[in-house]
């Protein structure tokens, strides 16, 4: 596999295993997200998608600046998305 192949191949796994399953674990600056307003596209799964949640920790966060009013977001959004 050349240089360019596996660059690509990198560059498409990391989103891909964030939706499968959950590999940021809550962190907005793992997961490199910080949106403006309400974005429901603006999340972390900690959990995979289809899974059964019995830990409320496995819930999903927020990166998104709406998360401050509805309690959902991850633990680092403040420190990394400046929550206002």
């Amino acid at each position: 596999m050349g240089v360019q192949q596996y660059v690509l191949f990198a560059v498409l796994l990391v989103p891909l295993s964030a939706l499968i399953g959950g590999a940021y674990g809550g962190s907005c600056r793992e997961a490199t997200l910080c949106c403006n307003g309400r974005d429901s596209s603006c999340v972390v799964q900690k959990a995979p998608l289809n899974a059964i949640i019995e830990d409320l920790n496995d819930k999903p966060c927020y990166c998104d600046h709406a998360c401050l009013k509805l309690g959902d977001c991850c633990d680092d959004f403040k420190s990394h998305c400046g929550g206002r």
